[in-house]
């Protein structure tokens, strides 16, 4: 103990941009074909197409069959790709499961599957402290922002996701404080997309926004409800910055990469 640390290592985000590489060029990447290296780097996606169906063949029939006891890959893949259709959304395990014909049970199973291989992760639901919060079932986002099926939208939120995952990641590494990625939704509808816990306690809620650069309702209604330390709404296509009632209005490149090099 002490004599190594482990780190976790993620694919490319919009804090690690390659060097004569623009940010508008990584963030075109990102959004279409992902962070990986070999797919980022070269930029095509015709050839990112081919080899993410090579990637996930690997894992499903390959990785999977020698280390995990789940026999039927075919429904298995049926599974992933719902997951990927449905970025952003909550998931409820028994309906999809009643959708595959598969038990909820196994469905659970499945999710903790493609977690442990490091496909896809979950985000719970933020509870504390919120007595009309209810207990939602999760999120679930790709470490790759290049696996999802959905719109921009989805493909943005899945981006921030995983570059907050990334952020934490590193932070526990260096700190060794225990971070967490949570949501927040309560019986009203109120929703933030994201809330970043430090040991226990909310460091910072945060929204994602494709195109809507209006402020979050619900993000200015939990900001001063549970007066986070930071408040921000990362708005995809903005340019110019600002800040209101106390939440600060940004994009991604200048959010991620000033943390980075701070």
């Amino acid at each position: 103990m002490g004599r190594y640390h482990y780190w976790r290592l993620h694919p490319f985000t919009l804090d690690e941009i390659p060097n004569g590489m623009s940010s508008d060029t990584a963030f075109k990447r990102l959004m279409t074909v992902g962070g990986f290296p070999e797919p980022f780097l070269d930029g095509d996606e015709r050839s990112s197409r081919r080899w993410r169906r090579e990637r996930f063949d690997r894992v499903l029939r390959e990785d999977i069959r020698d280390l995990e006891p789940v026999r039927n890959i075919q429904l298995l893949s049926l599974f992933l790709d719902a997951l990927r259709h449905r970025v952003g959304s909550l998931i409820t395990l028994s309906n999809l499961a009643a959708d595959l014909e598969i038990s909820p049970k196994t469905a659970k199973s499945w999710l903790e599957v493609l977690e442990r291989m490091y496909l896809v992760f979950s985000v719970r639901p933020y509870t504390r402290s919120l007595p009309r919060a209810v207990l939602k079932p999760p999120k679930v986002y790709f470490f790759d922002n290049g696996d999802v099926l959905g719109d921009e939208g989805a493909r943005y939120e899945n981006l921030v996701a995983t570059s907050l995952l990334k952020r934490i990641h590193f932070l526990e590494g260096r700190e060794g404080y225990r971070y967490e990625l949570r949501y927040i939704r309560d019986k009203e509808g109120r929703e933030v997309d994201f809330v970043i816990l430090k040991e226990g306690e909310i460091e910072e809620l945060i929204e994602a926004k494709y195109a809507n650069e209006e402020l979050s309702k619900s993000l200015m209604y939990y900001s001063k409800r549970l007066k986070p330390n930071r408040s921000t709404q990362i708005v995809a296509s903005m340019r110019r910055e600002y800040d209101k009632n106390g939440i600060n209005v940004t994009n991604p490149i200048s959010y991620f990469g000033h943390f980075f090099k701070s």
